[in-house]
Order: structure tokens, then sequence, then C-alpha cells
């Protein structure tokens, strides 16, 4: 009663609200929403975003249906290695990555309907409620507007706010000036972030950890372009604070590489891009092994929640500003209270999107 019968794949658009619009760019808004058909009526879904996703759709509904065709969809470990080895036998990233994260999505979603289950269960269920923080610092935000908003996340109960430097134009003492009023705003008590989104160079780097590093910053994440692991590992050992890496990495050896060569002191890891609910499980264990914490970063919080309630070194989850939009599209609501997020009971990941309670429309 599993046999996959049918995979969809269809781009959407995030439809951007207030500072968020234009955040990230072009390639920001759409993102791919995946959906298994499997016998017996049931059906899977997932979603990946945000790069060349009419490709990653492609790929899905052409060539991995066809693959794909008749196979049962609880055998995902062996579905993953047919994939990679008909597709991607020399590892590469990009397209096919993209596209496996949002399929891996769809099956274990699938494989927790069939079970009558919520997948945070299925997944071991080491806890119900995720603690989260809000990314509400953007960058085109005045210095008023940008210290009001995170105060008024932190008001919200949120573990922590996370803000953008390296973007909007600004010189690094203009962006350590910003940080130091969302300090001063939010008090001491709360964690914040600073996130350059693999914008500057260790050098550039290095003099903004050392112009805020009075300010208990939680984490730098992404500070340097490409998320270098050479450079990462020489920022590290002259800084004062903690640096985060990996929110968008599709590759399980670059987090085997930087965890084990003291490139990073937190691990951000999202199922949509390092290859799904499995992927991310490994990623998980990785960290517990190296005794490093996660959490969780790039967005899409309903499609990451689950693994971080179910893994027993599941961690912080991210709500992203720049994706309130995507809560008017969905079927069956997930959203945070009082700055975490409880897990519902009902079977699956635990959302659903409009268009499928719509018969796919």
């Amino acid at each position: 009663m599993t046999r996959i019968l049918k995979i969809e794949a269809r781009v959407e658009r995030l439809a951007a609200e207030g500072a968020a619009a234009g955040y990230g760019g072009v390639e920001a808004a759409p993102f791919v929403l995946c959906r298994i058909h499997a016998e017996g009526g049931l059906t899977g879904t997932g979603i990946t975003g945000r790069f060349l996703a009419e490709q990653v759709a492609a790929l899905l509904q052409g060539p991995f249906a066809d693959a794909l065709a008749g196979e049962d969809a609880r055998d995902i470990e062996r579905l993953r290695r047919l994939l990679i080895s008909r597709f991607n036998p020399r590892g590469g990233t990009g397209v096919f990555a993209a596209a496996l994260s949002a399929l891996d999505i769809a099956w274990w979603d699938l494989r927790a309907r069939a079970l009558g289950e919520p997948l945070w269960r299925v997944l071991g269920g080491a806890r119900r409620r995720v603690e989260c923080y809000a990314t509400v610092g953007l960058p085109a935000f005045s210095e008023h507007t940008l210290a009001a908003t995170c105060r008024e996340w932190i008001e919200k109960g949120f573990t922590g706010v996370k803000m953008l430097v390296a973007a909007g134009g600004r010189s690094l003492e203009e962006d350590a000036r910003r940080v130091r009023a969302v300090r001063r705003a939010i008090g001491h008590g709360a964690m914040l972030m600073i996130d350059a989104n693999c914008g500057l160079s260790v050098a550039e780097a290095r003099r903004l950890a050392h112009l805020v590093a009075d300010c208990d910053i939680a984490w730098f994440e992404e500070p340097v372009f490409d998320n270098d692991i050479e450079a990462l590992i020489q920022l590290r050992q002259s800084i004062p604070m903690p640096i985060a890496a990996g929110q968008m990495m599709q590759s399980l050896s670059w987090f085997r590489d930087a965890m084990a060569r003291g490139a990073l002191d937190w691990v951000n890891c999202n199922a949509c891009y390092c290859g799904g609910i499995s992927g991310m499980l490994r990623v998980l264990t990785l960290a517990e092994a190296h005794g490093l914490p996660v959490a969780h970063a790039g967005g899409w919080d309903i499609a990451n929640a689950a693994v971080l309630a179910g893994h027993g070194h599941g961690g912080l989850l991210e709500v992203h500003a720049a994706q309130l939009g995507l809560r008017g599209l969905l079927a069956e609501e997930m959203a945070p209270a009082s700055g975490a997020l409880t897990l519902p009971e009902r079977p699956g990941i635990g959302f659903a999107f409009r268009w499928e309670e719509e018969g796919g429309g």
C-alpha cells in the first residue's frame, strides 16, 4: 500500500512583507513543493528553496519520478542510494541535492502518515516543544526600528534574536553601532546573534567581531565568503565569540570536515538543503559526536521542526521574518507561541499546504 504512483513538484512564491521585501535578492521568494502520491491514497509533502527552483521541480517530476515509479516509498535509504547512483555518482550538490532534500522530506511525511503517527515521534520523540529564536534584524530597518523590533520579539518569549550585518551597503562601524543598539534594547539576558550571510573577508569579519566584542554575541553566523573551512578556522582562532555556519551547505563531508577541523562552535543545518530529514539526522549525529550545539538556520521552520524534536541532539529552531508570508499558504498551521513551537499530534510532518487540501490544484 505504499508503492509510489506519482511525484508532483511545483514552484511557489512567498509574498514579501514589510522590511523583508527585497531581502536576499530576487531568488529569495521562490521555493519548491514536492508531493508523493502512493497507493491507498497516501501522500507525503516535502519542500526546498530557493535557488534554481524551476530546475529542481523539473528534476523531481521528470527523471526522479520516472526512476521511482512503482517503488516502495518506505524504503527511504534504498531509494536515496538508487537516485544517487543513477543521477549523482560523483557527489555533486546543487539542483540534485535540493531535489533530493524535498523528496526525502516527503518520504518521511508519507511514512509517518502511513503509521498514523506524528513525524517527530517516529524520528525518536525526544521532545515535543522546540525552543525558537527569531531572525528579525533585517537590513532595511533603521537603527531605531531594528532595536524596537528585536526587543518586541524577545518580549514575545523568543530565546534570542538574529540580525543581519554586511548588508545594506553599511560600513563595519555602522554595523557595530546597530549591534550595540540591539543589545541595549533587548538587555543582557537574551541571546543576540549576528549573520553576515558569507559576506565578509576574514580581515573584515575579524574587525567587526572586535568592534562588538563587548556585546555578548551568542554566535557570528556565516561570517566569511563561501563558508570556506580554512577561513573559518583562521577566524575562529582570532575572535572572542563563537562561530556558526552551514545553513545551506549540501554536502555531508563539508559538515564532517568543518566539525572535525575545529571550524565551528555551533552547527547550522537545514533539512531543505542538506539532504532532507535523512541528511539532517546524519548532521545532528555528527554534531552530537563532536559535542557541538545545533541551531537550525536558513528558514523553512515548518520542515525542520520535526527532526529537531525527534532527535536527541536537536537544538534551536529559527523563525525567519522574511518568511512570515509562508503561514498564509498553510492549511494546517504550525506557529510558535511564547517563543517555542509545540509539535502537533496529527500524523505526518505536521503541516499541509492549501493546494494539497484543494486536490493539488
